[in-house]
């Protein structure tokens, strides 16, 4: 808000005294060193929320410029996306079934030569 010309801003301070008072009630006083410690005590709770809530912030931004910077897959790039997914699924499927097909014979000879 502009101070209007004329306007005498002393008028607004003149009831405020600011000389410090030598002599602070003990009551005040204490009440001064427990606010202190609420003060302290809060900075490092709250210190304590951001080390836990930091990492997920900056995963949430990581995230959204991710998902900014990412495109939909035209027909071309889908259809190979999902041939390669295939056959990774049929050779994964042949590897296991040999793998099986190899070890219950020799499962057999172990289990029965006891």
């Amino acid at each position: 808000m502009p101070i209007r010309q004329g306007f005498n801003s002393h008028f607004l301070f003149s009831s405020i005294s600011l000389t410090p008072n030598p002599q602070i009630p003990k009551s005040l006083d204490l009440q001064n060193k427990k606010a202190k410690k609420i003060q302290i005590y809060r900075k490092e709770k709250m210190d304590a929320l951001d080390s836990v809530f930091d990492p997920l912030r900056d995963f949430a931004k990581d995230s959204v410029r991710l998902v900014k910077r990412c495109h939909k897959p035209d027909r071309k790039e889908f259809t190979k996306v999902a041939t390669r997914t295939a056959i990774g699924f049929v050779v994964m499927g042949f590897v296991g079934f040999f793998v099986k097909l190899i070890f219950i014979p020799i499962n057999n000879i172990i289990v029965g030569a006891t």
